[in-house]
């Protein structure tokens, strides 16, 4: 700093002059003070470096140095209003200094040697204009000259580094910095000034500033490279920023990410209360806290984490129901809460200084405690948050991990159950020949098999909305009386969880024998119903997806082989139902193509295919063949068709239908002896087994196509053929000359695939020509055929 400026301070007032001059001798920094009274004539004043006038309006001796020297650098050291002071000082030869405080004469010193000097590093003039500013700002304002020294510096730097105004201005930078800070800011200055142009003239860095009381605190430094008129370097001007928070804030972030993986491995939610309790404790420094975890069976919150502090501090910590104390309250309101002041935790008295109640997802809740008041600042509040939000997904994560590891135990044990059910089940349906056997055996193997008690089946009674019990197993008989149940109403399963909320006579029979819960499942195959399974159990809530899916395909697996079974009847039956009727509704396919082409319709033979789909031949008598065929074609029910032989008025047709009448009635053990359909009337001819099956399969019929009439029902023997009686059948419709023909060429392999031997070999066996013997085997098997297929 230059030394030795004269200075003149000059005003009206010559008590205030002499004050100042004495005020700026006292500040040792070499100044040469001069005073002039009112009325000094400017041509008596010369070699002056400065001029401070008190007043805002420059006195009249001021004005006139000025017009002599336009460039006389002026301070005007006054009370005046800022934007007054601003209108005044309108160039950089002007600065202000506000009087007042004991520091005002100090820096009144500086700032006159920093405008007066011809190496000033720098204008003040900025720094004056807008003095108001800088002083308003919360963030440290400073200048250095080129030597590094302090010559200017606001109040909330000064409240930053702990020394006055009058102890910085004229100090070097190093007064609150140490070596290593002072020699970044030296390569980043040296960086800045090496850069070519003068584009690069500001550069921002962290330090760690050093304060009057020792202590240090982490700031942001934003550095200006200040230059003079002709371009050369004068000094540093920049802006001091506190960013101590900040990085605290970012130090706990970086500890809470090394929590937050421990967090997402933590196996249960009680190992995450115990990482969240030692993280609060060892990453916060808040050694006061407690985890409590929400326990929905109890409804309670149970301290499962709690700091060795707070038992030292308030004994063992009670759990709490919801809306009970801090934490019940927080929990029950999702909200955070948090207090400064003494408060009371619970109803019992016992109080603490300060406070953070936090929700921690559905799961618990965080309190962080403290003896003191005021103990939490704004970053503990945050980070607090934060350690309880990712403890709530790092309790979700566990809570779904624990429920796989249970669900897969559960899966294990429920699929070796169901895999010895399914097993035996299958045994009894295979090995069944009747229909009882299949019920005792089902009831059987599912009372025997956890954690099922009971099961039973049930008939629809012939008469009357009920149920009649064919079969039961598992020691009681719990009949339904009156009233059936969903599953035969519609089809569809139906379960009861809990029986408790039934009120009926069966429930309680059925809570007498230990029953909690309950599924019927439908008997179904088709459109055929053959009652409904009853499935018990001694627990509530036996029933669950799983079990529901596998019950579900057992109902599906006994309709079936019953199926099978009452189908099979109608084969060995010595006595027979033939029911005749027919039906005139347009949704059967012989109704509708009849109808449209005057054609009669004669099924000749069908074929289940192993889609399901079903393959008629049907002759068509009467009709334009080409019509029938597109009539076929053009029909949604069919899938195909082909016209397979035409002969003098009449043709062979081969069409797939998927869902029918004709296969409905297969399904259900009947055995069609006659399907024709004429000018739009269907008629039918079945045989059914039992009369019983005759009238259900008759119901089903009229409940499902309008137009449906009775037309013939009768009963007759029909004696079980035996292979020899088929053979013997055969023989007799055979001349010697066919049976020898058909039998040679079986013998001889005239039907193995290559052929073994062709037809002028036995043509010459048998002695006759080869046309005489294709003659006998053609009639042969035409008569093996309709003994087959008619």
């Amino acid at each position: 700093m230059n030394r030795g400026h004269t200075v003149l301070v000059c005003d009206n007032d010559e008590e205030r002059v002499a004050e100042t001059a004495r005020g700026l001798e006292s500040v040792e920094v070499g100044l040469r003070v001069r005073t002039a009274a009112a009325g000094t004539a400017a041509e008596s004043v010369d070699g002056v470096d400065c001029v401070v006038s008190l007043a805002v309006e420059l006195p009249e001796l001021v004005t006139e140095l000025r017009a002599e020297r336009p460039t006389l650098p002026v301070v005007v050291f006054a009370d005046g209003g800022p934007e007054r002071v601003r209108e005044v000082l309108g160039d950089e030869t002007l600065a202000y200094v506000r009087p007042g405080g004991d520091t005002q004469y100090t820096v009144l010193a500086h700032r006159i040697t920093s405008i007066a000097g011809d190496d000033s590093p720098m204008s003040m003039g900025a720094f004056d204009r807008y003095g108001e500013v800088i002083d308003a700002l919360d963030d440290g304002v400073y200048a250095l000259d080129d030597e590094g020294e302090f010559i200017f510096a606001n109040e909330a730097l000064a409240e930053l580094t702990g020394y006055d105004l009058a102890e910085l201005l004229g100090e070097h930078t190093i007064v609150i910095k140490d070596r290593e800070t002072v020699e970044l800011a030296e390569s980043k200055l040296r960086e800045l000034l090496s850069s070519s142009g003068r584009d690069d003239i500001e550069t921002t860095f962290e330090l760690e500033l050093r304060r009057a009381d020792g202590t240090t605190i982490a700031c942001e430094d934003h550095m200006t490279v200040l230059y003079g008129p002709s371009g050369e370097f004068r000094g540093t001007a920049g802006v001091i920023r506190d960013i101590s928070e900040r990085k605290r804030r970012e130090e706990l972030l970086s500890a809470l990410q090394e929590t937050s993986r421990s967090l997402m491995q933590a196996p249960s939610r009680e190992a995450v209360a115990d990482i969240v309790a030692g993280a609060t404790e060892r990453v916060l420094g808040l050694d006061m806290a407690v985890v409590r975890l929400y326990d929905a069976d109890e409804r309670v919150l149970r301290p499962t984490a709690v700091t060795d502090a707070v038992v030292e501090t308030l004994g063992e910590r009670p759990g709490y129901g919801l809306e009970e104390g801090q934490a019940g309250r927080v929990f029950a309101s999702g909200e955070t809460a948090s207090y400064d002041t003494t408060h009371e935790l619970d109803d019992s008295g016992t109080t603490v200084g300060s406070g953070l109640y936090v929700p921690v997802g559905v799961h618990g809740t965080l309190s962080v405690l403290s003896t003191e008041e005021n103990a939490f600042d704004d970053i503990d509040r945050q980070v607090v948050a934060l350690l309880a939000t990712n403890a709530a997904a790092a309790c979700n994560r566990a809570k779904r991990e624990q429920e796989v590891r249970e669900t897969r135990e559960r899966i294990a044990t429920i699929l070796e159950r169901i895999n010895g059910l399914i097993e035996n089940t299958v045994e009894v349906l295979v090995e069944a020949t009747t229909r009882e056997a299949v019920e005792a055996g089902v009831c059987g193997e599912l009372a025997a098999t956890e954690p099922y008690t009971f099961a039973w089946i049930g008939r629809p009674a012939v008469r009357g909305n009920r149920l009649d019990v064919s079969e039961w197993a598992g020691g009681a008989d719990i009949q339904l009386g009156a009233g059936v149940p969903t599953a035969l109403a519609d089809g569809t399963s139906e379960i009861v969880d809990d029986l408790g909320g039934i009120d009926a006579e069966w429930v309680e029979r059925a809570r007498e024998a230990g029953v909690e819960s309950m599924m019927a499942i439908p008997l179904a195959y088709t459109d055929s119903t053959y009652g409904v399974l009853f499935v018990c159990s001694d627990r509530p809530d036996a029933f669950d997806d799983r079990e529901q899916v596998v019950l579900e395909a057992l109902g599906r697996a006994v309709a079936n082989a019953i199926n099978a079974i009452e189908s099979g009847k109608i084969l060995s039956a010595d006595k027979v139902i033939e029911l005749e009727f027919t039906v005139t509704d347009r949704d059967l396919l012989l109704s509708r193509v009849s109808a449209a082409t005057d054609a009669t319709l004669t099924s000749v033979g069908t074929v289940t295919q192993d889609d399901g789909s079903l393959r008629v031949y049907l002759d068509a008598a009467g009709g334009d063949s080409e019509a029938v065929l597109a009539a076929f074609e053009d029909d949604e029910a069919v899938s195909s068709a082909t016209l397979v032989a035409e002969h003098e008025g009449s043709a062979l047709f081969e069409i797939t239908m998927g869902e029918s009448l004709l296969a409905t009635l297969v399904d259900h053990g009947a055995v069609p002896k006659g399907v024709t359909g004429e000018n739009g009337v269907a008629r039918y001819t079945i045989e059914l087994p039992y009369e019983s099956d005759a009238r259900e399969l008759f119901s089903l019929v009229e409940d499902n196509y309008d137009g449906t009439d009775l037309v013939g029902y009768h009963e007759h023997e029909r004696p079980v053929r035996t292979q020899q009686e088929f053979q013997a059948s055969l023989s007799e419709r055979f001349t010697d000359r066919q049976e020898t023909a058909l039998r040679t060429a079986y013998l001889g392999g005239f039907f193995d695939w290559p052929r073994e031997v062709d037809g002028d070999e036995l043509a010459g066996a048998m002695d006759i020509s080869r046309p005489t013997y294709h003659q006998h085997l053609r009639a042969a098997q035409q008569k093996v055929y309709e003994e087959l297929f008619e």
